[in-house]
């Protein structure tokens, strides 16, 4: 274990990384805050409210994932006071609160790393090295997916606690057990190894019974590192591999393995929903269409009980940059007055006047 020391003088662990002989996995949740001065080194033009710096990150999120900000939640998140959501729900931005220093958080949800444009990892870490101040990453979730359950099962890695295998620095790591492990009803069963307080946590569970097939033996490893008590380096974007086998022992034993790419993820979990929901729709209005289609034929009845929107069920879509809502950078950006403080029809607040001003050569609007 090595151990480094940060800028403000705090020793953290540093992450271990191992030689992956094959990409084996891959990244599922990332979250990074950055000074909200990035914006006034990157903006083409002076930023003077909030407004001007959500549509600056956008516009750079959509440049780095496909995707910007769609919509102004309006309600606090993660300490900061207010949150936009990223995509098509595939993330949040988090900005505002005097105890955050000036910075602003962005997450990227599982969903946003299955969405995002192809490369986006190199992108990112290309953003935070040049163009970020004070960038950091503050938790990246690595995962490796084994869908047919031969090599990795939950069974199997509870047998690697057992022996060791998740044992680092002659300390066994804690241990839990979720679902029904003594009579297993399909439902699915999760394995915890450590405890999220202590900066590394292991979950192994049954993702294609927990997406709803009974039947799946789709197994996903995860390791959600954070930066409690540890430094996140930013090569864990272009090499995830080696920083998920080097988390724990056991996991060199499928560092040979190829996790599955995103469209082949994206195909599987597209069957198990599709399944999935003709499985309720049968179990539930099953009867009651069998006979009212006797009576109306089919044509009729779909006619009578399909829904008057086009809008798709969550549970259909398939997460991708293409399908998102257009980004509020690009929408017209609306025309503030002294006289004008409340909320604007594009979901954002008016910006205050009479604060540190916005973004000349050597000032930033802080909150």
């Amino acid at each position: 274990m090595s151990l480094v020391m940060t800028e403000s003088g705090e020793v953290k662990q540093v992450m271990v990384r191992r030689p992956a002989e094959a990409h084996c996995a891959f990244i599922d949740c990332v979250r990074f805050t950055l000074g909200e001065e990035t914006w006034c080194r990157t903006a083409l033009e002076s930023l003077m409210s909030d407004e001007d710096y959500i549509r600056e990150a956008s516009r750079w999120m959509e440049e780095i994932f496909g995707f910007g900000v769609t919509r102004h939640l309006r309600k606090p998140r993660d300490f900061y006071s207010d949150s936009w959501e990223l995509g098509d729900g595939f993330g949040i931005v988090c900005f505002g609160g005097l105890s955050q220093r000036g910075t602003m958080l962005i997450v990227l949800h599982g969903s946003g790393c299955l969405a995002a444009k192809e490369g986006w990892e190199h992108r990112l870490n290309e953003f935070l090295r040049v163009k970020a101040v004070r960038p950091a990453l503050t938790r990246v979730d690595l995962a490796h997916d084994c869908f047919n359950g031969d090599y990795v099962s939950v069974d199997i890695a509870d047998r690697w606690f057992d022996e060791d295998g998740f044992t680092c620095a002659y300390r066994a790591p804690s241990h839990e057990y979720r679902g029904n492990w003594k009579r297993p009803d399909g439902k699915g069963r999760t394995l915890y190894i450590g405890k999220r307080k202590n900066g590394k946590l292991c979950r192994v569970y049954e993702k294609g019974r927990e997406q709803g097939d009974e039947l799946s033996e789709w197994t996903r490893v995860e390791v959600e590192f954070r930066n409690t008590g540890r430094v996140i380096p930013l090569d864990v974007l272009l090499d995830p591999s080696s920083f998920f086998i080097g988390a724990y022992p056991c996991l060199q034993l499928i560092s040979k393995e190829h996790s599955p790419e995103r469209i082949a993820c994206k195909a599987k979990a597209a069957e198990i929903n599709v399944d999935a929901c003709i499985g309720h729709i049968k179990r539930t209005y099953g009867k009651h269409l069998k006979v009212l289609r006797g009576i109306f034929g089919d044509c009729d009845l779909l006619a009578k009980v399909q829904s008057e929107s086009d809008e798709w069920p969550s549970r259909l879509k398939v997460a991708d940059y293409r399908w998102s809502d257009v980004p509020l950078h690009r929408r017209p950006s609306r025309e503030a007055s002294f006289n004008d403080f409340d909320v604007s029809n594009d979901g954002f607040s008016a910006p205050v006047f009479g604060s540190s001003g916005g973004c000349g050569a050597n000032s930033c609007h802080f909150h």
